[in-house]
């Protein structure tokens, strides 16, 4: 059993964004999440951690950037155009590798699982016969395959970072001498 790789910028997302921390910790970034963290928690979170917010909360925004922390404001409603917002206003990269992943349920880093008598009593036979490579979270015990929601995954970075690509050359337009 290995480790994954683990990516080295860190978040902290607030109540509002269960969804973007669920995406990010698929592909691999450390994020800490809960629906029951209050504002005063997550500034301290941060100042003691380095993180960056990640928030929908104009206040808790006003009050990190008065703190001097990193904080992001995402804007938009849907996954693709957060992804891309984050890619843009972060930095990050969107890599979409099942190695890399982090347990979308409690942010633990994966290891991967190559015997399959380690996870026949956890995973579905189907799962099982069509796959020789697993991905179990040591923390909860939940074990992950790539399976075809990987497809869906792929799909959505791709889509996201084709809006960064359209943001950048839009960009770079409004940059150009007329």
């Amino acid at each position: 059993m290995e480790k994954s790789g683990e990516s080295s910028e860190k978040f902290v997302a607030d109540a509002m964004l269960g969804e973007v921390a669920r995406w990010l910790r698929i592909l691999g970034y450390d994020v800490l999440y809960s629906r029951n963290y209050t504002d005063k928690q997550i500034l301290t979170i941060a100042m003691k951690t380095g993180r960056t917010i990640l928030t929908r909360d104009r206040g808790l925004y006003a009050r990190a950037k008065k703190r001097n922390l990193r904080v992001v404001y995402v804007s938009t409603d849907n996954i693709v155009e957060r992804l891309a917002e984050l890619v843009l206003k972060t930095g990050i990269s969107l890599d979409p590798d099942p190695r890399k992943s982090r347990c979308p349920e409690c942010n633990s880093p994966l290891i991967t699982v190559r015997d399959k008598e380690k996870v026949k009593d956890r995973v579905p036979p189907r799962a099982l016969e069509a796959n020789d490579v697993f991905y179990m979270c040591p923390r909860c015990g939940r074990v992950y395959w790539e399976g075809s929601h990987w497809r869906n995954i792929r799909r959505v970075v791709r889509e996201a970072l084709e809006l960064v690509e359209v943001a950048r050359n839009a960009a770079r337009q409004a940059r150009r001498p007329r």
